[in-house]
């Protein structure tokens, strides 16, 4: 889990803003067909600075690279905090950002915290239910069809309850033993049931404000998830933005790995022989994890393997920082390991959280 202390624009919000925090010239604000094929194929780290100069406004650039590759590494990924934190406006501008407002390729399908306050709740929570899982399958259906392959499909589940979670991430899908996820339907044999298809990707916001249920922890251990601090102040509503530029979303799409035995080779060519006894988490994120008694358990490895892999572009440059392979790679191995790890530690210990917070936004 990596927390976040941001001021980012409230849950509701669903557009994005054009400003940013990264140098050299802006991005042009035209958005004809001319301008934005021009911009094709030109790799991460166009597409990171793409999402930073949209969205940096409002959210800061490890908060935006990390949602990135978190969603490379693992198509699941659960914002969680208090609202008003900008959790679905994270969701919603990355979306823009990405694949436009009217390009049919984002569904949101809201929690059922509405029926539960009705004399017949069961009733309808379990009709909310089944649509939602309609419009989720539906969803998944149609990024599976071929000529569909090279878009990305992105699916925000807000606000969800504990049980809700538990559906989407645990009873409907199973990990598979290469990263890969299935659709658990009822009925249909295991070696028959169809994979999660690799261009879509599922972002759960959700509000643990106290601790974290056994119920919780089942789901959560099979997805990365970003905290974001307790911080109650709402930034003004995010602007609309133009048309993403062309080849974004199979620039994504053609960067995305699941498979750790790959992972291990390609981080082999980047950082040379000998990596995995240099690579490991930082003295301070050691300490503090330590504090908080949360201790690095030798079953993530390949997860955080999957996700500093997955922190290089294609031609071996770190996006976290495109100068330094070593350094992006520790800043990686540090994220992952907190991503994975801080829903262990003692929510009541505000201050070494917020210390963890910190150190990511260095």
């Amino acid at each position: 889990m990596i927390a976040y202390n941001s001021t980012a624009a409230g849950n509701a919000a669903a557009g994005t803003a054009n400003g940013g925090h990264v140098t050299g010239d802006p991005l042009p604000l035209a958005s004809t067909p001319a301008y934005r094929a021009r911009l094709a194929g030109s790799g991460e780290q166009h597409l990171v600075h793409h999402l930073v100069t949209t969205l940096g406004d409002h959210f800061p650039r490890p908060l935006l690279i990390n949602y990135y590759v978190s969603l490379k590494t693992n198509p699941f990924v659960v914002l969680t905090g208090r609202e008003g934190a900008g959790r679905a406006a994270l969701a919603a501008g990355f979306a823009a950002a990405l694949v436009g407002h009217e390009s049919g390729q984002v569904i949101t399908i809201g929690s059922d915290r509405w029926a539960r306050r009705y004399s017949q709740s069961s009733y309808y929570r379990g009709i909310h239910e089944r649509f939602g899982v309609s419009q989720y399958l539906e969803t998944l259906h149609e990024a599976a069809a071929p000529e569909n392959s090279g878009k990305v499909y992105l699916v925000l589940l807000k606000g969800l309850t504990a049980d809700e979670l538990d559906l989407y991430l645990n009873r409907l899908v199973r990990p598979g033993c290469h990263g890969e996820r299935y659709l658990a339907l009822p009925g249909v044999p295991t070696t028959e049931q169809p994979p999660v298809p690799p261009n879509c990707f599922i972002t759960a916001t959700m509000h643990i404000p106290r601790g974290v249920t056994t119920l919780e922890l089942e789901a959560l251990q099979h997805a990365g998830q970003i905290e974001f601090s307790p911080d109650l102040r709402r930034a003004p509503a995010i602007p609309a933005i133009p048309l993403p530029p062309v080849g974004l979303q199979r620039v994504m799409l053609r960067a995305v790995d699941h498979d750790p035995r790959k992972a291990r080779t390609r981080l082999t060519a980047i950082l040379g022989p000998g990596w995995t006894r240099r690579l490991g988490p930082s003295a301070e994120v050691v300490r503090l994890l330590v504090e908080g008694g949360a201790s690095i358990p030798r079953d993530i490895n390949d997860a955080v393997l999957l996700y500093v892999a997955n922190s290089f572009d294609e031609e071996g440059r770190g996006l976290f920082d495109p100068l330094d392979a070593w350094h992006n790679a520790r800043q990686a191995y540090d994220a992952q390991i907190i991503q994975r790890l801080l829903w262990r530690v003692n929510w009541q210990q505000r201050s070494l959280r917020h210390r963890l917070a910190d150190m990511l936004r260095r």
